[in-house]
């Protein structure tokens, strides 16, 4: 499948990895439950935006 916003796709999956690299360097140094409440919340934003791009890109070339 080739995407159009490729781009958008290769920063949105790169900004999910950080928010798993600050996810475990929280578990690591024993950050505060609230902050790792808050990222995993933040994550789970970012993960269904990137399943909505894809879920459009699929439908575009479906579609034509």
């Amino acid at each position: 499948m080739a995407f159009r916003n490729k781009d958008l796709v290769d920063r949105r999956f790169t900004n999910i990895k950080g928010l798993v690299r600050k996810l475990d360097q929280l578990v690591k140094r024993g950050g505060s439950i609230d902050d790792f409440i808050k990222s995993i919340k933040l994550l789970e934003e970012k993960i269904e935006d990137l399943e909505s791009l894809i879920e459009q890109e699929a439908s575009e070339l479906r579609n034509g």
